[in-house]
């Protein structure tokens, strides 16, 4: 998901002070599992959908009587990555588009089963495994009131397209000037009205939906596994034209943490599985919404619930 893009830049004494303030440790509860000699560092991006996918991971490794250190929310992608090429982590959640665009810096591809391809072939580099990618689709887009889309009748980005004359826009920082975001859209619609607005404006990241909620604004771009999308009733227009490309959460794990345990995959597997958009969104609404749950709590629930975890 492009809020998560980074570029790979960043000092390393940054990443080395977010390790530092960031890790704990937990005794694996076994409950019927047998004790393994086996430990892993698991982490994380700081984001509530990447630390709440991150503790899942901790649950389950747990729940396989594995020794778990959490350095959780450390910080954005370049950070991560390179504590997990160094070995300071062992596992993290990753984004299937991030890892194409940003580590390998390949164009974006539409085919799920080539940028599943591309990131095995890619990461032996690292000695890195990606498994199997969620449903969810964390992706840019676009959402509005109910209300909203049924005047307007928006189905599709393509109906917004149409429309936008009549519209307010707010959107986030850079997605006025990147070409794989407005500018982008205005190119794919430059016969149809060029995807201009009647007003727009730039709001920090953490407040888009304000413009939405409060009347400031009609459309507001959006990610698809937000909370908001559910907690608030939004309607979440369909990509159409494929303009944006997938980014799929999965398990990016060192090589030879895999090969010392390999039920791993099957377990991490099963949890991929449940993991769509709407199951997102309303974990993530959850901790972010009005309820303000901790983090362990929703993580260990949708654990429970779906029987992944004792």
């Amino acid at each position: 998901m492009k809020k998560r893009i980074l570029v790979l830049s960043v000092l390393t004494i940054a990443a080395a002070a977010a390790l530092a303030g960031c890790g704990s440790t937990k005794t694996a509860s076994t409950d019927g599992a047998s004790p393994s000699k086996l430990a892993l560092t698991v982490g994380s991006k700081d984001n509530t959908e990447n630390h709440l996918i991150g503790e899942m991971y901790a649950e389950i490794f747990e729940d396989m009587g594995i020794k778990v250190t959490r350095k959780l929310s450390l910080g954005g992608t370049a950070p991560t990555f390179e504590a997990l090429k160094k070995g300071d982590l062992d596992i993290y959640p990753e984004y299937t588009g991030t890892g194409l665009t940003v580590m390998l810096k390949q164009p974006v591809e539409k085919d799920k089963k080539k940028v599943e391809q591309m990131l095995a072939d890619g990461f032996k580099q690292w000695n890195l495994t990606w498994l199997e990618s969620a449903q969810e689709n964390a992706t840019y887009g676009f959402a509005v009131k109910k209300e909203t889309a049924d005047k307007y009748k928006l189905v599709t980005i393509s109906d917004l397209a149409a429309n936008a004359n009549e519209l307010t826009l707010s959107y986030p920082q850079e997605f006025d000037v990147r070409d794989d975001s407005l500018p982008g859209l205005q190119k794919v619609f430059k016969d149809k009205g060029g995807f201009k607005f009647k007003k727009q404006f730039q709001i920090d990241y953490s407040l888009r939906y304000n413009p939405l909620k409060d009347g400031q604004s009609d459309v507001t771009v959006s990610v698809g596994t937000d909370g908001q999308i559910v907690g608030m009733g939004l309607v979440q227009l369909k990509d159409d034209v494929g303009f944006f490309p997938a980014y799929q959460v999965a398990p990016l794990v060192r090589n030879e943490k895999l090969s010392a345990e390999p039920k791993i995959k099957d377990r991490l597997n099963q949890l991929s599985k449940l993991l769509d958009d709407k199951a997102i969104q309303k974990l993530n609404w959850q901790v972010d919404g009005p309820e303000k749950q901790e983090i362990e709590d929703v993580a260990k629930s949708f654990l429970k619930e779906n029987k992944l975890i004792k």
